[in-house]
């Protein structure tokens, strides 16, 4: 058997009249959600090659970005700013390499 110290209005239940209104998901406060948020990171991290090289980048584990991307979470201006970073830098990478791709062409055409 049980004591307990609760006044004897805690212990009981309201009756079917009144009406509860409790939401079933938790609150997001604070972060925005949006779709243009979450469908951003979503083709970041296919561009950058994957879900934990964009974790890396936000400096969060996978679980967490998946939380982000699932509306479970919020996508800050931080999160977008150093996504985007690391799009330039990798989408500079890829320029600085086509352009010596370029050079090694000119170079055999030359000697052909």
């Amino acid at each position: 058997m049980m004591i307990s110290a609760a006044p004897l209005e805690a212990s009981q239940t309201p009756s079917s009249t009144q009406r509860v209104i409790c939401s079933r998901k938790r609150e997001q406060k604070g972060l925005p959600i949006e779709i243009r948020r979450m469908v951003g990171l979503e083709t970041a991290f296919e561009i950058l090659g994957g879900k934990g090289q964009l974790a890396g980048v936000l400096g969060i584990t996978v679980r967490a970005l998946n939380y982000k991307l699932n509306a479970d979470r919020g996508v800050s201006n931080l999160d977008l700013t150093w996504t985007a970073k690391a799009l330039e830098a990798r989408g500079n990478k890829m320029l600085e390499h086509a352009a010596k791709l370029r050079v090694v062409l000119a170079d055999g055409d030359a000697k052909s």
